[in-house]
């Protein structure tokens, strides 16, 4: 705090949420969490960590599951840099099968699946419109698991 006004934190944070279909255990959505990380990290982002979960209540196994599968990307430029990452979500997500990525900015959630169509296209084209242009203002702040 700066003369009792708060300081805007700079960054964007992005959640980018790994489903590795309905056959993956938790050592597989590991793994694959960890090569998606690895290639965000190849692009101009400030960090890319796994989320933390909180307590798991007694018999939740979904909210390790969901923690597990769970990246939040720091942006700095996300009008340059957000369209890379979703690029680079893409391209991993090819030949995976049933697996997706949601990736969720301030509230706003975008599924991508590993299938192109045009349909997926403009709903990318539509997200990136709201968030990598116009973003002044926005900042996503990670909520606890549910």
């Amino acid at each position: 705090m700066e003369g009792g006004t708060p300081v805007a934190d700079p960054m964007t944070r992005l959640a980018v949420e790994v489903s590795a279909g309905p056959s993956a255990d938790s050592q597989e959505l590991d793994e694959l969490v960890g090569q998606l990380r690895r290639e965000l990290l190849e692009l101009e982002v400030e960090s890319v960590d796994r989320a933390r979960g909180g307590p798991v209540p007694k018999g939740a196994r979904a909210v390790d599951v969901l923690a597990l599968g769970t990246l939040l990307v720091s942006l700095v430029d996300p009008a340059t840099v957000l369209p890379a990452v979703v690029a680079a979500v893409e391209a991993w997500l090819r030949g995976r099968g049933q697996r997706s990525v949601k990736l969720e900015l301030d509230g706003d959630i975008l599924e991508v699946t590993g299938l192109s169509s045009r349909d997926q296209g403009r709903l990318i084209d539509g997200w990136l419109d709201r968030h990598a242009r116009g973003t002044e203002g926005s900042r996503w702040q990670v909520a606890e698991p549910r």
